[in-house]
């Protein structure tokens, strides 16, 4: 006998729904009322980030909603005070805030009334006088992005971040140029937690001290203890974004020893593969497993140093050839997280070597897809791929590519996720990154 669709447990809708985007939740939400309650779930929206630009305009039944739904992510876009003090009553148990092009000062007031905040991120700010006192009230937070903030008074702002003892996380993109090494040395040793840390590097004419990533052993807090492999300072996670060398010397990061994910974002194309300090960086880092560079150098002023521990290899825009890739199978034999432009002439060749090269890829993600039939359905010999990612430019695929990925599905018996899109952008994450 059949089984009424309303029969069956919440915990069956939930896993069904949570693979939904969240308009086609919506259209689901407005067929009944029994839908309407089982997509208002919070197990639904745990991820969920909602953005507001014009708070005014939301009526009780909006805020109902968000409630029900337990959302704990906003993005608010140029709310003055009212609205603001509107949002604090709604939904006081906020635990990630995203501030995008507000110039009230007097809205600062009502962050702190957000106790559970954990997560804080401010953009486009016209920076106001008291910017530094209120971050330094909020002592919960663990993570902090600073992003072009108009007017910031750098040396009141390190000051405060360096008494929010609790950060696991810091973006700092606020400035032009680097940190002055006794500013940055004194905001680090108050942050014994920080796990992740991203800089906007800017334009340096000359070069930071060698010693700008070692912390003196005097300034670390007595109470950590336990910093693996012996490292200065304990990070796991570095970017560096708008970099370009000199700005920092080969034994640049000798203090970061036990650095796990490492991201350059160079500002434009280098040719000068005698300046890459990147080579010089790679052999000192015995524990990284994660690396992502965007433009900058070809692959093969690199490829020979990259770690054997490395698993997961991003390169976005650089240019590569299919010995650059056979060098990168060698040096990491258990990549399994790939995303190449294929932007060389062999750029073909690489494409139908992938599954001899790196065996072992769970997720793989490609631009520039003008490649033959035999080439692409190729792929389908990568027995533990979990996930294709087809990056092109292109608002939707041709008829042709979804002609090849039916045919890639069938192959793999459906065993592989095939996404088709440009990167759908987290609306809180920062707006620095190039690509």
């Amino acid at each position: 006998m059949a089984i009424s669709a309303f029969q069956l447990p919440q915990e069956v809708w939930f896993h069904v729904f949570r693979f939904l985007q969240p308009h086609e939740k919506g259209n689901i939400r407005s067929t009944c009322k029994f839908f309407k309650v089982v997509i208002d779930h919070p197990a639904l929206w745990r991820k969920h980030t909602v953005v507001l630009k014009n708070i005014r305009s939301y009526d009780s039944q909006f805020w109902a909603t968000l409630r029900r739904r337990r959302t704990t992510s906003v993005v608010v876009h140029k709310a003055g005070v009212k609205e603001w003090e509107r949002l604090a009553t709604a939904l006081p148990f906020l635990t990630s805030l995203t501030i995008v092009q507000c110039s009230d000062p007097k809205t600062l007031c009502t962050i702190e009334r957000f106790k559970d905040l954990r997560r804080l991120a401010i953009r486009s700010f016209q920076c106001p006088p008291g910017l530094a006192g209120v971050l330094a009230s909020l002592g919960h937070l663990t993570n902090l992005c600073l992003c072009e903030l108009s007017g910031a008074p750098g040396a009141d702002l390190i000051g405060a971040v360096s008494k929010l003892s609790n950060l696991t996380t810091l973006l700092y993109h606020e400035s032009d140029k680097p940190i002055p090494k006794k500013a940055f040395h004194t905001m680090l040793s108050s942050l014994p937690h920080l796990k992740h840390l991203s800089l906007k590097m800017g334009v340096l004419y000359g070069t930071l001290p060698g010693d700008y990533f070692i912390l003196p052993k005097v300034n670390r807090d007595p109470n950590v203890i336990g910093e693996p492999c012996g490292s200065e300072f304990g990070l796991a996670k570095l970017e560096l974004l708008s970099y370009m060398d000199p700005i920092l010397p080969p034994a640049g990061l000798d203090g970061l020893q036990c650095l796990q994910s490492l991201t350059i974002e160079y500002r434009d194309r280098a040719v000068e593969s005698d300046r890459c300090h990147l080579k010089t960086w790679l052999s000192k880092l015995p524990c990284l497993t994660e690396l992502t560079v965007t433009r900058g150098y070809p692959l093969n002023v690199y490829a020979r140093v990259i770690p054997r521990t490395l698993t997961s290899l991003s390169l976005p825009l650089v240019f590569l050839s299919l010995r650059d890739m056979q060098v990168v199978a060698r040096q990491a034999p258990g990549l399994q997280h790939l995303h190449t432009d294929l932007w060389s002439s062999d750029g073909h060749a690489c494409l139908r070597e992938l599954p001899r090269l790196f065996c072992q890829l769970r997720t793989l993600s490609l631009r520039d897809l003008n490649v033959t039939e035999m080439d692409f359905l190729g792929l389908a010999r990568l027995r533990y791929l979990e996930k294709l990612v087809l990056l092109d430019p292109n608002p939707g695929p041709s008829l042709e590519l979804l002609g090849l990925i039916r045919e890639f599905r069938e192959r793999t018996n459906h065993g592989v996720q095939v996404v088709h899109s440009l990167p759908r952008g987290d609306p809180a994450a920062c707006c620095c990154y190039l690509y």
